[in-house]
């Protein structure tokens, strides 16, 4: 009888298929992928993924192929931390549209290609969770009924000009007047700085994101501004004429994005990455100043953050005009302690349903993906805080990516070092 046993336990083993891998898809924020890249790697066991592939340009990705590519897919068995996929598989394809785009898309259950594991080869599907450095509820597009959005870490957001000197050497900062002023009209006169009549005629223009673009969101909120505020838009003609002008129509700088969706949201620059590569120009007639988050201001020059400027007399850093050449760890006590005001915070939005619910190509659990209370769960380790949990950061989590990122230069801010906080996109500091 025993020897019976263990021939039928043999046989059965031997026809035991592998275990089918469930799938995450992520969208949204392209000033925020990279924290998640570097997050979703460290989910798997030995703290890597079995393989990663990476998108082609004409499905959102670029040439690129790291953590600030746009389009990429990681697969393998999951770290010990999420107990609820045991040993079962986890492929995360990862896509990055945009904050309000990825939102949108992700409670709508629009149909994105993302990559898969074999190279070359993409799938139609709806997003499982987006990210956004603004709140869903200061757009059209608010978490309710079967989404939740939770709160991930706080986005700085800094002043910068570009790199043409000229009269942008009078410009030492920016008010909150000047930041109001520039968003309304798209450009400010020179002499705003530095009181010169001979100045009223020259400008500097403001190089602003499109309507989907969480940074534009919270850069109107904090300037009073609501979500459809009429918003002067100008683009830099670096090609031909090097002077900037008015779109007449529908025009961006950037990826038109799948089936031309970045054309839907108004003209501007896609990413903030367009526009540091534009401030960047060293012409003379590239006078202007633009509101980009702190990792997409670190790459305008081959020296870290040397064209951020303070708002309204205040630095993002407790290094003051240091920051320019800073390579080590970025001391945000201006932002933590309530000083300086060009922040918001970054948010997910996901299922509370089963997502197979909502879209039938999904094929997680809500018992898999949980929530960021839930122990155990995706969401569990991915925005795991330690303000819930206390502990140390969590392997795996956005949280622990930041804390590994502060000695070479944090581009965000953990929940628990927060001092003050704001209960809105934009709105009043406290304490």
């Amino acid at each position: 009888m025993k020897k019976t046993l263990i021939l039928t336990a043999a046989l059965g083993l031997a026809g035991a298929t592998p275990l089918m891998a469930v799938d995450l898809y992520v969208t949204g924020s392209t000033a925020f992928r990279a924290n998640v890249y570097g997050a979703c790697s460290k989910l798997y066991d030995g703290g890597a993924p079995l393989s990663i592939t990476y998108g082609d340009a004409a499905h959102g990705g670029d040439a690129n192929n790291n953590a600030k590519t746009a389009s990429w897919c990681m697969t393998g068995t999951v770290s010990n931390s999420i107990t609820a996929l045991g040993t079962t598989p986890l492929t995360i394809h990862g896509l990055f549209t945009g904050s309000v785009q990825g939102i949108q898309t992700t409670e709508q259950g629009t149909k994105l290609p993302f990559a898969t594991p074999s190279s070359g080869v993409y799938v139609t599907n709806t997003p499982t969770i987006g990210f956004s450095d603004a709140s869903g509820t200061s757009t059209p597009y608010p978490a309710t009924g079967n989404f939740n959005e939770e709160n991930v870490c706080v986005q700085p957001f800094v002043m910068c000009k570009s790199v043409a000197g000229g009269g942008l050497a009078n410009i030492s900062n920016v008010t909150w007047e000047q930041l109001r002023y520039g968003i309304a009209a798209g450009r400010i006169p020179l002499s705003a700085w530095t009181t010169k009549g001979t100045d009223h005629s020259s400008y500097v223009y403001f190089m602003q994101r499109t309507k989907d673009s969480g940074t534009r969101r919270c850069e109107l909120a904090q300037e009073q501004f609501g979500y459809n505020a009429p918003c002067t838009v100008y683009l830099y003609d670096n090609v031909t004429n090097n002077i900037f002008f008015k779109p007449s129509g529908t025009a961006i700088i950037g990826p038109v994005g799948v089936n031309n969706a970045n054309l839907n949201w108004g003209s501007g620059y896609v990413g903030g990455g367009n526009i540091a590569t534009e401030l960047g120009y060293s012409h003379i007639n590239n006078q202007a100043i633009s509101y980009l988050s702190i990792g997409d201001a670190k790459g305008i020059t081959g020296t870290p953050w040397s064209q951020v400027l303070p708002f309204n007399g205040v630095w993002p850093t407790a290094a003051g005009a240091g920051i320019s050449g800073n390579t080590g760890t970025n001391d945000f006590s201006p932002i933590s302690q309530g000083l300086y005001t060009c922040w918001g915070y970054e948010v997910v939005v996901y299922p509370n349903v089963d997502p197979s619910s909502l879209n039938s190509d999904q094929n997680l659990t809500h018992d898999q993906l949980g929530t960021q209370n839930a122990a155990g769960t995706i969401m569990g380790v991915l925005n795991a805080q330690t303000v819930i949990n206390g502990g140390s950061p969590l392997a795996g989590s956005i949280e622990n990516e930041i804390e590994l990122s502060k000695p070479t230069g944090a581009t965000a801010i953990r929940l628990s070092d927060m001092v003050s906080s704001r209960q809105s996109v934009g709105g009043t500091i406290t304490p």
